[in-house]
């Protein structure tokens, strides 16, 4: 294996800056002092400004993404009502898993995993089902690298009752459909993958009309509670103990991704690498299954080559210091994913390329 620091081409977590990693040491803080309410502060008031919602508030928690989508869906829903979710990939389906986890009916539309949603479809559900409270959709399906047009669903939501829940975890940033024009109430992310944070935690941005309903929601759980967690952070207080130093770290990501130009430089960034790796897959023959037009800026879903299994292909890249990852699901064995969120320099992506196809000629060629 290469002494060099391992180049992570997997969906999070992602490669991070000198000055994030810095950030960790800054030493051992308690959570109930000053300081860390200055640092809570910051990344509160920060945050939805740098995603362009600024009306929303923020609401920290310690936790990987799936814990912020936990606390979305059972923070949305009213009693005796119910969530539709829209499935179509892996996070679609854990989006309906954590709604039956808390017995909260649910409604769901699906597609093929290689087709967007049909904003259509979510129309007829809600003007036949006039319970549904929220609903929930995944904005970039990391299982495919496929983009969803939340912001058409958005408008359907919006003239109705419903809240609308958006897991923006592997979009938030780099992805298009800016946030501010999709009319989500709730908006789930990490700090990690696109914000270039380090992981362990995540957050959700509440709207107004959210936050209006938080008092007539039950309190589901005790750990995910929203209402609990915006009640103390406005106050500059955290209801349990957070993850101090990963709390340092994202602060400091926030403000490198203001300081190279926010949403509309960082995403054009990410445009540039995705049409980098593509010209690269294609010269090298590997098979994209997803439609060009509804690709995510980051993730890249490839069959596999001729001969060659998933974990032969991991540990031969591994070795020259590239992380890939495997497909999901059903996809597995057949697929594998390329993914370039985090830190990462055009030319240490055409040194990827290059060892790719190496790479799989060795391996061919051994077969």
């Amino acid at each position: 294996m290469s002494d060099q620091p391992l180049v992570l081409l997997n969906p999070g977590p992602s490669c991070t800056s000198d000055r994030v990693r810095a950030a960790l040491q800054r030493g051992d803080m308690c959570h109930r002092e000053s300081e860390f309410t200055e640092v809570l502060q910051s990344i509160r008031h920060s945050l939805p400004g740098a995603l362009n919602v600024g009306t929303h508030e923020t609401i920290l928690v310690t936790g990987s993404g799936t814990s912020a989508m936990e606390m979305a869906v059972i923070s949305s829903v009213r009693p005796g009502r119910g969530i539709l979710v829209v499935d179509n990939g892996v996070y679609g389906e854990r989006l309906g898993k954590i709604a039956d986890a808390h017995g909260i009916p649910t409604h769901v539309v699906r597609a093929d995993w290689s087709r967007p949603i049909d904003p259509a479809d979510v129309a007829a559900m809600l003007a036949a089902h006039p319970d549904i409270d929220a609903v929930a959709c995944v904005h970039h399906e990391t299982t495919t690298g496929l983009i969803n047009p939340i912001k058409a669903i958005g408008e359907i939501v919006a003239r109705t009752d419903a809240c609308y829940v958006i897991d923006a975890i592997s979009g938030t940033g780099i992805e298009d459909q800016d946030l501010g024009e999709v009319q989500a109430d709730i908006i789930c992310g990490t700090a990690n993958k696109g914000l270039h944070g380090l992981p362990g935690m995540s957050f959700v941005l509440i709207s107004p009309k959210a936050v209006e309903r938080l008092p007539d929601v039950p309190a589901r759980s005790l750990y995910l509670n929203a209402a609990t967690y915006l009640a103390s952070q406005r106050k500059g207080d955290v209801p349990f103990t957070p993850a101090v130093q990963v709390c340092f770290a994202f602060d400091e990501a926030i403000k490198e991704y203001l300081e190279v130009g926010g949403f509309a430089a960082r995403t054009a960034t990410y445009r540039e690498r995705a049409a980098l790796v593509r010209r690269g897959f294609a010269d090298i023959g590997l098979r994209m299954p997803i439609d060009e037009q509804h690709r995510a800026n980051t993730v890249n879903l490839l069959h596999l080559p001729d001969g060659v299994s998933y974990d032969a292909l991991h540990d031969a890249l591994k070795a020259e210091g590239f992380v890939i990852y495997a497909g999901q699901g059903k996809l597995a064995g057949k697929f594998f994913r390329v993914c370039t969120m985090g830190e990462l320099t055009l030319s240490t992506l055409e040194r990827f390329l290059t060892v790719l196809r190496d790479v799989i000629t060795r391996l061919q060629a051994a077969v």
